[in-house]
């Protein structure tokens, strides 16, 4: 295939992404741009200005100093601003690289531009939160869970005491805080993205939020019952615990069931969340069948192209009798 014939297949591709995507642009300053439309080992996201380029390892990155132009062209004539972009490297397996302290696996490398700060700030709809290309694999903020974080606001009444488990940096409790609710407990083992949640709490002044360093599985089970209107709770698929147990999602979530029920005030709300692509949406739900009614399948973000490995649900717990 010619260059210019690739370059043109490049461009129209490009065209429509963007198209697609257009409707966000004005509601928010970060979304996806690219899920696997362009090549199946490469994704491109959109972060106030600067582009962040993953590849995985069958992936040459010597293709993006043709494809970052072409979307930088795109951006421009869509109107939204072009600050810089980067690349990062992304093992298939990041469980196997927890320990691996490699810059060149965790730091990201200019492409085109100027590097982002080490932190800055997106706006999704009315919410604003802390990012970085600086941190690891994840920037802080999970795209994809958009939808989930806006019925949250939506669900959540003024008064309300939300509990948030595994709440990474904290993008569910700000949601739920701008709903109204009176008290936000999160729960997660790591001290970075408590402080992380904390520096969003400060950016979207919201004062309600406490915060426990605990494993979730134990705190929910201590307690005490119907203490909570709202639970939310979107684990990793796996992690390791500070009792060294290792947490796999199906069965961690089938050991939950019954606190989730008791914990809640009927008719309370359960929103359940899980990445892990071997799950299937319909085995999932059916988890929760004999204790909730589902209420809401609530769909991935619509700028990940239609993909299928999130799954959200919004349970309704069953009245006794």
């Amino acid at each position: 295939m010619a260059v210019q014939e690739i370059a043109t297949r490049v461009s129209s591709a490009i065209t429509a992404m963007l198209g697609k995507r257009q409707k966000l642009f004005e509601r928010c300053t970060a979304f996806r741009l690219c899920h696997y439309e362009l090549e199946p080992h490469l994704t491109i996201d959109y972060y106030s200005g600067y582009l962040l380029c993953t590849y995985y390892e069958n992936f040459p990155p010597a293709r993006l100093s043709e494809i970052v132009p072409a979307f930088v062209h795109g951006l421009q004539q869509a109107g939204l601003p072009f600050r810089g972009a980067v690349k990062k490297f992304r093992p298939e397996n990041l469980s196997h690289i927890a320990d691996d302290k490699r810059a060149e696996i965790y730091q990201p490398v200019a492409l085109l531009g100027e590097l982002p700060p080490p932190r800055f700030i997106i706006n999704e709809y009315n919410l604003q939160f802390v990012v970085s290309f600086h941190e690891g694999h994840s920037t802080g903020l999970f795209l994809d869970i958009k939808p989930a974080r806006q019925l949250v606001q939506e669900i959540v009444r003024p008064g309300q005491e939300v509990l948030n488990l595994f709440s990474y940096t904290g993008g569910f409790s700000i949601a739920a805080a701008k709903a109204g609710a009176s008290r936000v407990i999160e729960v997660d083992t790591a001290g970075k993205w408590l402080r992380w949640s904390q520096e969003n709490q400060r950016l979207n002044q919201v004062t309600v939020v406490r915060q426990r360093r605990e494993e979730a599985g134990p705190f929910l089970h201590k307690q005490k019952d119907a203490a909570f209107d709202f639970i939310i709770c979107d684990p990793p698929t796996y992690s390791t615990q500070k009792s060294g147990a290792r947490f796999i999602v199906e069965k961690s979530y089938a050991a939950m069931l019954d606190d989730f029920s008791r914990v809640l005030r009927p008719p309370g709300y359960l929103l359940a969340c899980t990445n892990y692509r071997d799950w299937p949406k319909k085995k999932f739900f059916q988890l929760f069948a004999n204790r909730f009614q589902l209420e809401q399948d609530v769909p991935i973000s619509e700028d990940f192209a239609g993909d299928d490995y999130l799954k959200v649900g919004l349970f309704k717990k069953r009245l006794a009798g």
